[in-house]
């Protein structure tokens, strides 16, 4: 397993493992016409290509046998919606479902818990959707905690999110 820097080439292979990732968590009830244009708007490779050259944020990816099997992205200047002081946001996290529970998600956010430290950060937040609880199991067990919860918006549809906030610590 390798964990990296995303590069613009991984920009089309990050799109297709976050829309798998996207439709087996999201679309339990199958597909339907709010799914597929929010995919179709957001998950194309410009906009993955435009965030791994922005400064303001960091990609990182995980490959295993040549294989992308996880993604995160990083908003270094994000505002953290409760406080409203800077902070920076996860503001995704995609772990391909063949590999969880195998230590991968620890592994990548223990990286970009690194990333953030080496840039004198030493707090960040990520927004989870209410229902993905599996996800919220998984950040309770690596040490965030909620504190509030925020709605993203989707079509006509408001979906609650929770906020969790995370302190680092490196050892």
């Amino acid at each position: 397993m390798q964990i990296r820097k995303a590069q613009t080439k991984d920009a089309l292979n990050i799109v297709y493992l976050k829309t798998q990732v996207w439709l087996h968590t999201y679309a339990t009830k199958g597909i339907c016409s709010e799914y597929t244009e929010y995919l179709k708007d957001n998950f194309i490779p410009n906009k993955i290509k435009r965030k791994i050259e922005d400064k303001n944020k960091y990609c990182l990816i995980v490959e295993k046998d040549g294989f992308m099997i996880a993604y995160c992205e990083i908003d270094l200047k994000a505002v953290h919606p409760e406080s409203k002081l800077p902070m920076p946001e996860m503001t995704a996290i995609y772990i391909s479902e063949h590999f969880h529970g195998q230590g991968i998600g620890k592994s990548l956010l223990l990286e970009a818990e690194k990333q953030l430290f080496s840039r004198n950060q030493s707090s960040y937040w990520l927004s989870c959707f209410i229902e993905n609880q599996n996800a919220i199991d998984f950040y309770n067990r690596m040490g965030f905690h909620s504190t509030s919860s925020i709605f993203f918006s989707m079509g006509n549809n408001e979906y609650e999110n929770l906020v969790f906030d995370k302190e680092i610590s490196i050892l």
